[in-house]
């Protein structure tokens, strides 16, 4: 999975700076999604030669507002949420069993209302996954769990492992889990294949960690999963196998062809030349618990998505001047009929530059 630099990306690379690093000076006179028309090697991805910049950010950041530590304290609000829209998934299923009879329907309430508790859920078990409820891990983990029980897929531990890699090598095209293979560059490359991968992208998000950096599977790994599956086999003998449906395909949904689960792309797409990470401050934060706030995320992953607000206003001058997002729905539609954006548009950084980033982890 390793990349091949093209002659374009070996000529145009070194001239190419991060524009996370080198702030823009005036404001943006358009939205990211809108600036797509930029010459591109679209059988690779764009290969550039800075370090990863969320960490020199944090720096930075940190000496110009070191009031910002304010806001990493632990937070229990996620836990709170999520036992709250267990609740909702609870009754959803009561009103499905006794007053649904139609499997359209169910597939109605399935996307209507499934998938957007459903991935709020997935949203706040990042978050806690993030350890930003409580000093314990292994209390943060129970509480992701407890968020993962509806979404009938285990995945909250393992998420957490990998995903944690996503920030501490982020731009790495076989240690981040979040860059695609080169074999998805040269197979969704044209628009009905880019909607298939869109149909299908929580499939390719699930498993494409274990294709490309495997990890051996911890006891609390195996934990997550008897609990879920022993969820799963209540909700199924308690309210049938319609509400079981309805919690998994409100899962698949929600992270795939919806504007909830949109922010997937818009993360790290490369809409906007040399960008590595985008946010989005639109209304689907309410119901996203803040996701859209990514660049804020990326800089400071251990403050809580209640306090991201917070940050941004605590320093403006490092996040008011980059291009944001509009629109998820301009997102989705934009990946489909764009032909500048495919899965070729992500920022990697040089294998050297990597290597350092691994060794100050280490």
């Amino acid at each position: 999975y390793a990349t091949n630099m093209s002659a374009f990306e070996k000529e145009k690379k070194n001239n190419d700076k991060s524009l996370l690093l080198e702030m823009p000076k005036t404001e943006p006179t358009d939205y990211a999604t809108n600036m797509s028309a930029f010459e591109k090697d679209k059988t690779n991805f764009h290969i550039m030669g800075h370090l990863e910049p969320h960490n020199i950010r944090r720096q930075k950041i940190l000496a110009a507002h070191p009031e910002v530590k304010e806001l990493l304290s632990k937070d229990p609000v996620s836990l709170y949420w999520a036992i709250a829209l267990n609740i909702v998934q609870i009754g959803m299923m009561f009103f499905l069993k006794h007053y649904v009879e139609s499997w359209w329907w169910l597939l109605f309430y399935a996307y209507m209302v499934g998938s957007v508790v459903n991935h709020a859920l997935f949203v706040l078990m990042h978050d806690i996954t993030h350890f930003t409820c409580f000093k314990s891990v292994f209390h943060n983990q129970i509480a992701a769990i407890v968020a993962n029980l509806p979404q009938a897929v285990p995945n909250a531990i393992a998420f957490g492992r990998y995903h944690r890699d996503h920030h501490t090598y982020l731009g790495d095209a076989i240690d981040d889990p979040d860059i695609p293979t080169l074999w998805e560059v040269k197979t969704f490359n044209n628009k009905l294949a880019k909607l298939f991968f869109l149909i299908v992208m929580p499939i390719f998000y699930g498993l494409r960690p274990y294709v490309k950096s495997p990890k051996l599977q911890s006891r609390m790994e195996v934990a997550n999963i008897i609990v879920c599956f022993a969820y799963n086999y209540v909700v199924y003998q308690y309210f049938g196998i319609q509400s079981l449906v309805y919690l998994l395909l409100g899962t698949l949904w929600g992270l795939s062809l919806h504007p909830v689960g949109i922010h997937i792309l818009s993360e790290h797409y490369e809409f906007n030349k040399s960008q590595d990470t985008y946010s989005y401050y639109g209304w689907i934060n309410w119901v996203n618990f803040n996701m859209g706030y990514h660049v804020e995320h990326h800089d400071f992953p251990n403050i809580s998505w209640n306090k991201l607000p917070k940050l941004k206003e605590m320093a403006p001058e490092f996040y008011d001047k980059l291009p944001v997002i509009d629109s998820y729905f301009h997102v989705m539609w934009s990946y489909v009929m764009d032909t500048e954006i495919g899965p070729w548009s992500r920022v990697v950084r040089e294998p050297e530059e990597n290597e350092n980033d691994k060794a100050k982890t280490e």
